[in-house]
């Protein structure tokens, strides 16, 4: 009678109905973050008490402006934010304002979790597979070696085929088992002001299609003076007045061309500008490199508040100097706009060393990864600090767009490994071999399904973006390193930032659907840090 009560049990386990509501929000195109606010108020209205949503922060206002609310929403059973103990997961969207996909897989993740908070079955996907795939092998072959006179040769097989990797296995495998064990705070939108102001024209033509990055900090020129640095990284105390000022520039024109590639430099009279390289087909660090070999005359990379645009029109070979005079009144010289969130955090801030060339663009102004004025400067930054200080954090998910690859610390080098054993428990693995090994396991899950699309197949795992150095400042290498957090960047959709109106509405949903079964896992794994 016991085998067979067994039977009866693991056959509901693997016939349990298959969950395919979630992700749909895609379907109604472009979304505001208020509108992703109200959305969020009304997941929470509706959870039974198993969600909670806050502002959490504003960003930087202006006069006449008042800053964004971000928005946070909790889930967790008897979700309450006043739960500070309980073992916390944060999951993050749109730290880049032109990372449209973000949002929506956070998002879809809430739904998920909240349409199946009373769900004792195995967590399964929109096609039905099983999550936690390991976690019901291991309870399956248990079953059959209880009852292994009676299984058929296949069944044994199964039975004893090995685990694809037993050390982190989590035990969970139900939403409702996950959501009495931990709390998750999910925030689609941390840089509001970013996202919302790249769905204007003037934001989605931003750094040539690419759409607008940074947070929208307006940079006061009054008390920002201008600053040279050296080759090897160091600054100036006063700028050198023997040398031509160059600085990275926006191009007046439509192409594949970096801004990074674009420097334009001015004379030392101050009286003309020029374009530094007239080709544009130079790889940035090339570039760099160029501008200190210069002798006649000398010249030097520099930073200040204001934006510096070369415009095609003043010379059609890019190549004869125009007039000071003239670039003013071509709104050649501009406010600078913005710091980049995701180099604002407080490990590695600003770093030089292995950061060849990058420390120069992170220092710019008007640069798409400027860092900011010092570090935690901005105040969506400073939300995540008195997040995760007030919370249990244990684990994060900071989502980007741009590749397929599921990412953990460290960003800032290609050479740089963790250390420690914080987070292998008492299997004792490195924290290196376990974020290698969750990190291959996500992207095997993201790559499960065809979903007919070549920007959302073939995840891998990796320390790096693309295997280099992105920058110095980011969030998983502070919150690990800082915090021992299992902090991990997961990139939702390869090449591609923003969209039309159509697109959205057809590619976004598949982006959310092959995310959120990743998500789910690595919530599986991360409530067993509790146990730490």
């Amino acid at each position: 009678m016991k085998k067979f009560f067994l039977v009866l049990f693991f056959l509901f386990l693997w016939t349990a109905p298959v969950f395919g509501g979630y992700c749909q929000n895609g379907d109604k195109g472009f979304k505001s973050s208020a509108a992703i606010g109200r959305y969020l108020n009304d997941l929470a209205a509706n959870s039974s008490g198993f969600a909670v949503t806050r502002v959490i922060g504003t960003t930087q206002g202006s006069p006449g402006r008042p800053g964004k609310k971000i928005v946070a929403l909790l889930i967790g059973k008897n979700a309450s934010w006043s739960d500070n103990r309980k073992p916390t997961v944060i999951i993050t969207g749109s730290i880049h304002g032109n990372e449209w996909a973000t949002p929506e897989v956070c998002i879809g993740i809430a739904e998920y979790l909240l349409d199946n908070k009373d769900n004792d079955s195995p967590a399964r996907d929109d096609k039905g597979f099983i999550i936690n795939d390991d976690a019901v092998r291991e309870l399956d072959q248990a079953r059959r070696r209880s009852i292994d006179n009676t299984s058929s040769e296949p069944d044994r097989i199964k039975a004893a085929a090995p685990l694809q990797d037993k050390s982190i296995v989590p035990r969970i495998v139900s939403v409702r088992k996950l959501l009495q064990s931990i709390q998750i705070i999910i925030i689609p939108v941390l840089n509001p002001a970013g996202y919302d102001y790249c769905f204007l024209p003037e934001g989605r033509a931003s750094y040539y299609g690419a759409g607008w990055r940074e947070n929208r900090r307006i940079h006061d020129p009054l008390t920002n003076r201008t600053i040279c640095y050296r080759q090897d990284g160091t600054a100036y105390d006063t700028p050198p007045a023997d040398a031509e000022h160059c600085f990275l520039a926006d191009y007046d024109d439509e192409g594949d061309v970096e801004e990074e590639s674009v420097i334009v430099c001015e004379s030392r009279d101050d009286t003309t500008i020029h374009l530094f390289h007239p080709e544009l087909s130079v790889a940035s660090s090339e570039m760099f490199d160029a501008v200190y070999r210069s002798s006649n005359p000398e010249r030097v990379i520099c930073a200040s508040p204001r934006r510096r645009v070369w415009k095609t029109q003043w010379a059609a070979d890019d190549e004869t100097p125009v007039k000071m005079a003239v670039s003013l009144a071509d709104g050649y010289l501009g406010e600078s706009q913005g710091v980049d969130l995701n180099r604002n955090f407080q490990y590695k801030w600003d770093l030089t060393k292995d950061q060849k060339h990058l420390f120069i663009r992170s220092r710019s102004f008007g640069s798409r990864i400027y860092r900011g004025e010092r570090k935690i400067s901005e105040n969506e930054t400073k939300v995540m600090e008195k997040l995760v200080a007030k919370k249990n954090v244990v684990a994060l998910i900071d989502y980007h767009s741009g590749s397929t690859q599921v990412l953990y610390p460290y960003a800032y080098s290609t050479g740089a490994r963790v250390e420690g054993t914080f987070l292998g428990g008492k299997s004792g693995k490195s924290d290196l071999e376990v974020f290698r090994r969750i990190t291959k396991k996500i992207a095997s899950i993201l790559n499960r399904h065809d979903r007919g699309d070549k920007s959302i197949v073939n995840f891998t795992a990796a320390q790096n973006y693309n295997n280099t150095s992105v920058a110095s400042g980011v969030a998983r290498d502070c919150y690990y390193r800082t915090e021992k957090i299992a902090a991990i960047n997961i990139e939702v959709h390869d090449k591609r930032y923003i969209y039309g109106d159509e697109e959205f509405r057809s590619i976004v949903p598949k982006i959310c659907r092959t995310n959120v079964p990743g998500a789910v896992w690595f919530l599986f794994w991360a409530a067993g840090l509790g146990d730490r």
